[in-house]
């Protein structure tokens, strides 16, 4: 047995096969020209996978479990010279939580991730007091619309180019170059979470468009199009990505590999989106995200209160943006400002059958301008009809 059985990618085996030979991070790290470091997170990995399948020499744990198994408890007997003379080894059916399963995904291709990112040149110019923050309303990438039934075509072609679109046009008409550039999907960015088209919670069927495989090879195309083009305008860019209730798992998935694809940008920054409510602060303004499925504005706004009372008292200009609804919604609830966004896309058939409909009217992309002093100062809006008119 070795710690090679335990790898999930080129890199792991080459770091497990010198593990066991008896090298240490350092000894690694200068053999094969990584960072020390990342080595040491992947040896840690190995060895706390391998633990858990029941491998861990060091402790006098020798015997695997069978496969699709994991270790549940183990009983060790020593002797009076403390060596083991019986030991029971209790099995049970694996078990992973989604964070374990990124978590190990990630480190396995972090490392071959490193210089794909090519750099961007910042602007030359950039006043650090603003922050522009683009707000993504539920986008539903890979949603399949027949326009003879919804009244307009939509599949995973026109959703991306309808949102490079945006973003370019909400990029180019800021007249302050803000130091800081923050993209803020508000979830359901993807239709589906999976390749069975079903919503998680309820089961329902969804109309998708295409493969699932290309939906998320797009999504990655066009989150990458999207920071370059921020990277561009503003000397830092901030990723957040709230889970919405059609891709709570895939946007997890999604995120960790922005993480990973921007590592070595020091310009880049990607959130951690495990918790559905997330929050950015910005001067003496609290930004606080959530997707809005199953919660209204009083119950966010206690939610807010009580999970952020250190922020809450120390800001003066507080917002909590949501999407979910598709339909513009804003108001002021107990010292915060409460912000539905309208989105982009049409509705889908379930919706159209439902009367669910947005017109062009309601139907856009907003980018608000904050001053990390005096709050929001600006805000920019392009509708869905000139984007599609250029």
């Amino acid at each position: 047995m070795s710690h090679k059985e335990y790898a999930r990618s080129d890199l792991q085996v080459q770091i497990a096969e010198l593990m066991d030979k008896g090298l240490g991070a350092a000894e690694i790290s200068r053999k094969i020209g990584r960072d020390a470091s990342n080595v040491l997170k992947s040896m840690n990995l190995l060895k706390a996978r391998a633990a858990k399948a029941g491998y861990a020499p060091d402790n006098g744990l020798t015997h695997a479990v069978a496969p699709g198994f994991t270790t549940k408890r183990v009983s060790t007997m020593y002797n009076s010279e403390g060596g083991i003379t019986a030991q029971w080894h209790i099995q049970e059916p694996e078990k992973q939580k989604i964070e374990q399963f990124i978590d190990e995904f990630v480190s396995a291709y972090a490392e071959q991730m490193k210089g794909v990112h090519k750099l961007v040149a910042p602007p030359k110019t950039a006043d650090d007091d603003y922050a522009s923050c683009y707000l993504i309303g539920d986008h539903h990438l890979g949603m399949y619309s027949w326009g003879e039934e919804t009244g307009e075509d939509y599949d995973t072609d026109i959703a991306e180019e309808m949102l490079s679109s945006a973003v370019d046009r909400l990029v180019a008409s800021q007249a302050i170059n803000a130091g800081t550039g923050i993209l803020i999907n508000l979830g359901d960015f993807l239709h589906a979470n999976d390749t069975t088209s079903l919503t998680p919670a309820s089961k329902n069927l969804l109309d998708t468009d295409g493969r699932f495989g290309r939906v998320v090879r797009v999504a990655a195309k066009l989150y990458k199009r999207m920071i370059t083009r921020l990277l561009q305008k503003h000397q830092e860019v901030i990723i957040i990505n709230v889970r919405g209730n059609h891709d709570p798992d895939v946007s997890l998935l999604l995120n960790e590999l922005l993480k990973g694809y921007y590592e070595h940008e020091p310009r880049v920054t990607v959130k951690d989106n495990y918790s559905p409510l997330i929050w950015h602060r910005f001067g003496d303004c609290l930004i606080t995200l959530h997707h809005g499925d199953g919660i209204n504005p009083q119950r966010l706004y206690e939610a807010v209160t009580a999970t952020l009372p250190k922020e809450w008292g120390e800001t003066s200009f507080r917002y909590c943006w949501t999407g979910h609804l598709h339909s513009k919604l804003s108001m002021d609830v107990g010292g915060m400002n409460f912000e539905r966004w309208n989105v982009l896309p049409p509705g889908d058939a379930w919706h159209t059958k439902h009367g669910y409909v947005n017109t062009d009217q309601q139907r856009s992309m907003s980018c608000v301008v904050l001053h990390k002093d005096f709050g929001e100062e600006l805000r920019y809006k392009v509708g869905v009809r000139r984007v599609k008119n250029g």
